[in-house]
């Protein structure tokens, strides 16, 4: 399964979060995060150009999903007047995979 690729500890310790509190809801962020990836890639993430030579999650993607992780818990109660934009690094990091349609 996808969702093993981060633990409920990496994601915290991405997030710095110390404490218990949250633990439910950032446990829920991670598969979250791999389905926000898999829609914006139009591609399912099981796909052999998402996973290692070992069958795990490219590197690159699990780094995309610790930062989508971060911007859902860090804004989970934003309301916002300003337009929020895709953070580069993300951008750059999900651009390899990318199914590119015509």
């Amino acid at each position: 399964m996808i969702t093993a690729s981060i633990t409920l500890e990496q994601a915290k310790s991405h997030l710095h979060v110390t404490h218990e509190i949250d633990d439910a809801y950032i446990a829920g962020l991670i598969p979250t995060s791999f389905r926000l990836i898999a829609d914006e890639l139009d591609r399912e993430l099981t796909e052999d150009i998402c996973l290692t030579s070992t069958g795990e999650l490219s590197e690159s993607l699990q780094h995309a999903a610790l930062l989508i992780i971060g911007d859902l818990y860090q804004n989970r109660e934003a309301q916002q007047t300003e337009q929020l934009h895709m953070n580069r690094a993300l951008d750059r990091l999900l651009n390899k995979y990318r199914k590119w349609g015509v």
